[in-house]
């Protein structure tokens, strides 16, 4: 058996530096950067039917979600495929080190916003969060060392949530609405539909409220 232990090794440092020498997931054709602090990265991404990344490899977390429905086709490095459809808001979590290739399936093709998490863990003793999601209705979907996740439908009118962010706040809409910003010089109103990201940070004086429709939204509030 000893003189089997060479080679293995061998192989396995050929396999090893060969996914350290791959490229990142981003930038690429297709991923659209929206936002860079330094803390995150936001991407607009869509998977265009028969058009495949190059094989990458994540060097950070990420977290996101998706806005249009859609297939896509997964190669892991060992050539193992897994192809499904993605519903419109599914919470998407990829952890640093996955390694693959990704292909859009379906026409019209899958989309997302995508945020890469640019520190490996979050702050000792993160801020608490004073604004009044955990009293909205909205849901949380995912609570950890770096990031909440809450998803729902923001209603309009004079009882709808009114945000105001205690900590950096990557929001996603899914659907349609109007949303007026207030706390600048004057009030400003504008359109959001499926895919529109707003960011608020920690110490920012806006307060967003919806003033038309019930658009489903997730908000990502970094620790």
């Amino acid at each position: 058996m000893t003189r089997f232990t060479l080679p293995v090794l061998a192989i396995g440092f050929a396999s090893v530096l060969a996914q350290s020498s791959l490229p990142p997931p981003f930038p690429r054709t297709n991923a659209t950067k929206l936002l860079e602090t330094e803390k995150i990265v936001v991407w607009d991404i869509v998977w265009p039917k028969g058009q495949p990344t190059a094989m990458h490899r994540h060097p950070h977390d990420q977290v996101g979600t998706y806005y249009v429905r859609g297939g896509r086709l997964i190669t892991q490095p060992d050539g193992t495929k897994r192809e499904g459809m993605t519903e419109v808001g599914n919470l998407s979590t990829t952890r640093k080190g996955t390694t693959h290739i990704e292909e859009g399936a379906t026409d019209p093709p899958l989309r997302a916003v995508f945020i890469e998490l640019l520190q490996d863990s979050g702050p000792a003793s993160p801020v608490a969060d004073s604004s009044t999601l955990p009293r909205s209705g909205l849901k949380q979907l995912l609570d950890d060392d770096r990031v909440t996740v809450w998803d729902g439908v923001w209603k309009s009118g004079p009882e709808a949530l009114k945000y105001h962010a205690s900590r950096d706040t990557v929001i996603v809409f899914l659907d349609s609405g109007k949303l007026r910003t207030a706390g600048k010089e004057s009030p400003l109103v504008a359109d959001v539909k499926a895919g529109t990201m707003r960011y608020l940070a920690h110490d920012s004086a806006e307060t967003l409220e919806m003033i038309e429709g019930a658009p489903r939204t997730m908000f990502f509030q970094l620790k």
